[in-house]
């Protein structure tokens, strides 16, 4: 059974969700920004402006305004409207809720911030050091720091691998799949999510593979993998709603010989 997501009290911070992701590529970010200014200040004073482009946070980005009231105009105002970007087209309705957690700058004024220290993680069997991104709706700073490990990591692999015509990875010349990196464990949130992570996947699996099990179900919408991990996917729907109900019915699911395990993504 879902379990109903808790009710996040009011702040100065906004979370926006259902960007286009292709507003979220690095060279883009400068023009989004500057479109969620133009259409945020009206309510009120903007402190600040996040948004990344790694892949977990695309179509993502916060709003911190001076005072909950503002933040609340705004919310209210603009649920539902299409942010567009002229030089790309393709708007999408922005989904907005309060974050989470604070942002850095508001807890700045309050004099509440406390500097994040980084915890050292014990190396995976590849011998490479492994980050994973957050991106809970809040602690924009912890995803600042992972965004750039992210882009990193990805970065690397292309340099040693190549994708293949559907999304999926393939080793490179002289290159053993047998050999590929091992798929990062993930712990599912509490809460339900539209996307859903899967992990335990064939490594040469395609994205028309996922998607002929995973789009019967309603509200799908797509399939991604991540070329930099093979053995995992998320898959997205319209709604937590969807997804569960495609979850709760396809967990264990047999690819061949592999088994897949499944969880909402934090994505």
């Amino acid at each position: 059974m879902l379990k109903v997501q808790e009710e996040i009290p009011p702040n100065q911070t906004l979370y926006i969700r259902n960007i286009n992701e292709k507003y979220s590529k690095k060279f883009r970010l400068e023009e989004l920004k500057a479109k969620l200014k133009a259409i945020f200040r009206p309510y009120g004073e903007i402190l600040d402006i996040v948004a990344m482009s790694n892949f977990y946070n695309k179509g993502q980005a916060f709003v911190a305004f001076r005072d909950v009231s503002s933040a609340t105009k705004a919310m209210n105002a603009l649920q539902g409207h299409t942010l567009s970007l002229t030089s790309v087209g393709g708007g999408k309705q922005m989904k907005i809720s309060y974050a989470r957690s604070k942002s850095d700058v508001i807890a700045k004024l309050e004099g509440t911030f406390e500097a994040r220290t980084k915890k050292t993680k014990a190396k995976p069997p590849t011998g490479k050091k492994v980050k994973k991104a957050k991106a809970a709706e809040g602690g924009e700073g912890e995803m600042e720091e992972d965004a750039e490990q992210m882009d990193e990591e990805e970065d690397d692999a292309e340099s040693k691998g190549k994708t293949n015509a559907h999304g999926g990875w393939q080793a490179s010349s002289g290159q053993n799949q047998k050999s590929a990196p091992a798929a990062p464990v993930h712990t599912g949130p509490l809460f339900p999510h539209p996307i859903l992570f899967l992990e335990n996947l064939p490594l040469d699996i395609t994205s028309d593979d996922v998607a002929a099990v995973f789009s019967p179900f309603p509200g799908f919408k797509e399939v991604r993998l991540v070329p930099s991990r093979p053995g995992i996917a998320f898959v997205e729907y319209e709604s937590e709603m969807q997804s569960g109900m495609a979850m709760a019915r396809l967990q264990g699911h047999r690819f061949g010989e592999f088994q897949t395990k499944i969880a909402f993504s934090k994505a």
